[in-house]
C-alpha cells in the first residue's frame, strides 16, 4: 500500500497533465487534416522540426516567444510541402508522410552537430500563477491548475473550441463535408483543394505549438529524437477517435497517463526498456481493443452480404431455368 500511495498521488495526475499537453496538441492539429479526408502520418515530423528550431530560435532570438514563432513556421513549412505534395500532385500520403518523418529525425540531427558550438542561453516558456488557486485549493490540490506553460492551458482550452468551430463555423462545416463526402462539395462549389491546404495548415499550426512545447516548455532543451513517437502516438488516436475532439481528448489522456506513469516506474528501480515500452503497449492494447470491439460488426455485415449474393444468384437460376411464356 505504501508503495501504490506513493506511486498514485496528485504528483502522478500533475505529471499526467504536463505529458498529455503535446500530445494533445499534435492530436487535435491532426485533426483538421482527419476531418478533411487525408490520413496524416507526418505528425512526428512536423513536431520534430519544430521543437529543433523553437530551440535554435530562443537561442538567437533571447526569448521564449522568439523561438516559439520561429519552431511553428518551421512546422508550418512542413505542413505546406506535405500539402502540396499530396494534395496538388495527389502523391501518396503515407509515403510523403514517412518521408518527411524521416527528412525531419535526419535534418534536426544534422543541424544540430553543425551547430553544437553555439553559444547562447535557452530561453524557456513561462510557469503561469493562477491568483488564488493555493489559498482556495490547498498548496497539494492547486498543482492540478496552476504552475504550467501557456501551451499546457492552450492545448486543453482548444478542445472545447475545436467542438465549436467544427459544430458552428464555415470553414469547419467545409472541412467536414470536404473529408466526408468531397462529390457533395464539388456539387456545392466549394474548392476541396483549398480546404485540405487550410486542414494542413491548421495542423502544422498546432503541432509546431506541440514541438515547441516540448522543447521550450516541458524539458527546455532539445535532444535527438525527442518527440519519442508522441506523433505516431497522435495518429493512433485519430484512427479511432475519428478527429473528434473529444475522443481525442481521452485517447490524449490515457497516453499521457501511460507516460507520466512510466516516468514515475523509474524511480521503483523497474528496467528502463520496460518503463519505456510502457506508452506503446497501452498503444496496442488501445488498438488492439478497438479493432475487437468492431469485428462482431463486421462479421455481420459480412455474413448479411453473402446472404444478399446467394439470394441474388439463387434468383437468377430461378429465372434462368423458368420456361419461355408461349407467343
Amino acid at each position: 500500500m505504501e508503495i501504490l500511495s506513493s506511486l498514485f498521488n496528485v504528483a502522478l495526475l500533475v505529471a499526467t497533465i504536463r505529458t498529455t499537453a503535446p500530445i494533445l496538441l499534435v492530436a487535435l492539429g491532426g485533426s483538421f487534416t482527419t476531418k478533411a479526408g487525408i490520413f496524416n502520418i507526418g505528425l512526428e515530423g512536423q513536431m520534430l522540426i519544430s521543437a529543433f528550431f523553437a530551440v535554435l530560435g530562443s537561442i538567437w532570438t533571447g526569448s521564449s516567444i522568439g523561438g516559439l514563432l520561429i519552431g511553428v513556421a518551421a512546422a508550418l513549412a512542413f505542413a505546406l510541402v506535405y500539402a502540396v505534395l499530396v494534395v496538388s500532385f495527389r502523391a501518396n500520403e503515407v509515403v510523403v508522410g514517412l518521408a518527411l518523418n524521416i527528412l525531419a529525425g535526419g535534418m534536426t540531427v544534422s543541424l544540430m552537430k553543425a551547430i553544437f558550438g553555439t553559444r547562447g542561453s535557452i530561453v524557456g516558456l513561462p510557469k503561469l500563477q493562477v491568483p488564488g488557486a493555493r489559498e482556495a485549493f490547498g498548496p497539494a490540490y492547486a498543482q492540478l491548475i496552476t504552475g504550467y506553460t501557456p501551451l499546457v492551458y492552450v492545448a486543453f482550452i482548444a478542445v472545447p473550441l475545436l467542438i465549436l468551430f467544427y459544430g458552428r463555423t464555415r470553414l469547419g462545416l467545409y472541412i467536414r463535408v470536404v473529408g466526408e463526402k468531397p462529390e457533395a462539395a464539388e456539387a456545392l462549389g466549394i474548392s476541396i483543394a483549398r480546404v485540405r491546404y487550410a486542414a494542413s495548415l491548421l495542423c502544422g499550426l498546432l503541432a509546431g505549438l506541440a514541438g515547441a512545447h516540448m522543447s521550450l516548455g516541458y524539458i527546455t532543451m532539445f535532444t535527438e529524437n525527442m518527440s519519442s513517437g508522441r506523433g505516431f502516438m497522435a495518429v493512433a488516436i485519430l484512427i479511432f477517435s475519428a478527429g473528434d475532439p473529444l475522443k481525442v481528448l481521452g485517447g490524449c489522456l490515457l497516453f499521457g497517463f501511460a507516460d507520466a506513469l512510466s516516468l514515475r516506474l523509474q524511480t521503483f528501480g523497474f528496467p528502463s526498456y520496460l518503463v519505456f515500452a510502457v506508452p506503446y503497449a497501452v498503444a496496442l492494447v488501445a488498438l488492439f481493443a478497438l479493432s475487437w470491439r468492431g469485428r462482431p460488426k463486421m462479421i455481420r455485415e459480412t455474413l448479411d452480404t453473402m446472404r444478399r449474393a446467394l439470394t441474388h444468384s439463387s434468383a437468377t437460376e430461378e429465372a434462368r431455368d423458368a420456361p419461355l411464356p408461349r407467343s
